[in-house]
């Protein structure tokens, strides 16, 4: 899978020490890309990540903690003067934090999970603009299946994050469409990551496998050739605002 298009782009790939994320980034090398790689805590993984990229290409490391709009603008900032510009940028950094029923929930708890997940996103894009017009570049957004149903138990307000950020997409398509940048979303499923080591038990995951269409659960691979695919001019150039499910079928949609 070779997309011409995206050699030579300069790529910023929001949390991408593991998972999803990591598995953009070196996709996005394979491809010949410049490509950022970010991450919060844990540096070990995004160092891992980049070695990857360099054996491919060229990138750098890049740390911030994505819902401090100081440190986002900083980072911003850093990768566009190290790339000298962004043409694509991959809004992946969110996680569930934990699972907390709503009855119970501090409300310090709430707006964590929506800054992690949908301020991050929104300072990142805010930031990353400029840079973006002058490019006619690209955002691609992360969501998850959750933001369609709810959430399984304790994931309701994560859930209702995602949901945010797949309207946000759709919002910054309007907005963004006249300076030429598309705005695309990948809505994944149950994919084998650490995340749903940490927050799924292996019976939800199994228990998902069986009721999913496909009859597995997805792979950080199959999200991240999703991603490459809507960042591509050349494969996707006429798409902009819309979400894209990489979910084996588990969750269809009118």
């Amino acid at each position: 899978m070779q997309y011409q298009d995206l050699r030579g782009k300069k790529v910023l790939v929001t949390g991408s020490s593991s998972g999803i994320g990591a598995a953009a980034a070196e996709l996005f090398a394979a491809q010949g890309a410049y490509v950022g790689v970010h991450y919060f805590r844990t540096r070990d993984g995004a160092e891992q990540t980049l070695h990857k990229v360099r054996a491919l290409t060229d990138g750098c490391l890049l740390r911030a903690d994505m819902r401090d709009e100081a440190q986002v603008q900083a980072m911003i900032r850093d990768f566009a003067k190290q790339a000298d510009g962004i043409d694509v940028l991959v809004n992946n950094a969110g996680t569930l934090l934990d699972r907390v029923d709503i009855e119970g929930m501090p409300l310090a708890f709430y707006e964590d999970v929506f800054a992690t997940n949908v301020r991050s996103t929104f300072l990142a894009t805010r930031e990353a603009l400029p840079c973006l017009k002058a490019s006619k570049g690209c955002i691609v957004n992360v969501g998850s299946v959750a933001g369609h149903h709810g959430g399984g138990g304790g994931s309701g307000v994560y859930a209702a994050a995602k949901a945010a950020v797949h309207t946000l997409t759709m919002a910054m398509a309007k907005e963004f469409g006249p300076y030429q940048i598309r705005v695309n979303c990948v809505v994944p499923g149950l994919i084998e990551t650490r995340f749903h080591e940490q927050f799924s038990t292996p019976e939800r995951k199994r228990k998902t496998a069986e009721e999913t269409p496909l009859e597995r659960n997805g792979t950080a691979d199959d999200v991240a050739k999703a991603i490459l695919f809507l960042a591509s001019g050349e494969a996707s150039g006429f798409i902009t605002g819309e979400y894209l499910a990489v979910n084996g079928g588990l969750y269809m949609r009118m």
